[in-house]
Order: C-alpha cells, then structure tokens, then sequence
C-alpha cells in the first residue's frame, strides 16, 4: 500500500501496513531472529521495537530478561512468558501501525540505560533509517541515545523502500543483521543506493 503525501521535502513510502508485512518474507525474518537470538543474556535490559521480524524474536526468547516496548504485539506476546519482565511505554495507540506512542514525543526513557535495542527499519536509505510515523521515528532516535548497543534487524529488501521520516543516521547502528544473501549482492544493493555505511558496524548474514 503506498501513501500519498505531498508535503514538501517529505520522502514517498512504497511499504505495506504492518497487517500485509507480518507475512511477508517469513523464511527470511526467521533466519534474522535467529542471529538475533544470540545477543540475548539473561538478566539484562532490552528495547523490543515495534517490527515484524521482532515480532518473531519475541516469541522465540526464552530468558530471564526486562523489555521495555511500544509494540502492542511485543507486549502481548511478551506477557505470557513468566520470566520476562516487561514494561509499555506511551499513552495512545496508533492502530495502523501497532504501537503505542505520547503526544509531545520526549522523555520516554528518562533513567533508563539499554544493554541491547533491537531495532527494525521501514527503509534504509544514503543519510539515515526512515519510518512511516513520525510519533514511532522520536521513538527510535531517543531508544538509540539509550543502548549501549543498537541491532538494526532489516531484511535487504528494506534498502529499496521509501518512508517519510528519518528516526537515525546510519553511524547510530552498532549490527546489522540482514536476511542470508551473497555479499557480493549486499554490496551491490548499497552501492547502487548510494549508501555507506559506518566502518565501524559489524555486518551479520
């Protein structure tokens, strides 16, 4: 589903309702999940974003750990497993997307410090990570100020779509975790894109 929007200096998004993502390229979000697994430890503290391939990754952990989210799926889910505890963040839903939200878009971590954020993406572009709701990109910009290492889970496609508005530069990702494919091809995706990535940012496949 595309929307229109004819604000000026506003980025078109080409990416499908969070109802048309949760199916799409299954096989592909399952092998992201789980790399992913990996970086969870018990007893630490976790960002869960509001995501369908972290979606998944909330219903295969199986540790003792905290997780804060704005997800309303994450929570749900979340809330039935005994040994995580979680805390909701914001006060009003955005039902297209998901995820709960506060109208001014500040201080929702003040206090808090993040072992991991497990962060997905509407699309990656050449200056930055860019989302569909402006409410959901405040949210992702202030959970980056807050982790101590931030996991970018994106499926390659990501590097192809469009979204309106810019919730973090590239240099803000610590990992990225892509679907399997060749890195012959992954190179050939962000060259054609124009984008460059930060040297410093461990690519996982």
């Amino acid at each position: 589903m595309v929307k229109k929007d004819k604000r000026k200096g506003c980025k078109q998004s080409n990416t499908h309702s969070y109802e048309e993502r949760v199916n799409l390229h299954s096989d592909e979000k399952r092998k992201i999940v789980e790399k992913a697994l990996m970086f969870i430890k018990e007893d630490k503290t976790y960002f869960f974003d509001v995501s369908t391939s972290i979606e998944l990754l909330a219903k295969a952990v199986d540790k003792g750990i905290t997780v804060y989210t704005h997800s309303l799926d994450n929570l749900y889910i979340l809330s039935e497993k005994k040994d995580i505890l979680v805390h909701s963040i914001g006060e009003f839903l955005n039902k297209s997307n998901r995820f709960f939200y506060k109208p001014e878009g500040k201080n929702y971590f003040d206090g808090i410090e993040f072992d991991v954020a497990f962060l997905g993406a509407t699309a990656i572009t050449k200056d930055g990570i860019y989302y569909d709701d402006k409410e959901d990109a405040v949210i992702k910009g202030e959970v980056a100020k807050k982790a101590k290492r931030v996991i970018l889970l994106a499926e390659h496609e990501k590097y192809a779509n469009t979204a309106l508005y810019k919730g973090m530069d590239l240099d803000d990702i610590d990992i990225i975790i892509v679907d399997p494919i060749s890195s012959d091809y992954f190179v050939d995706i962000i060259n054609s894109q124009d984008i460059k990535l930060n040297p410093s940012s461990l690519i996982i496949m």
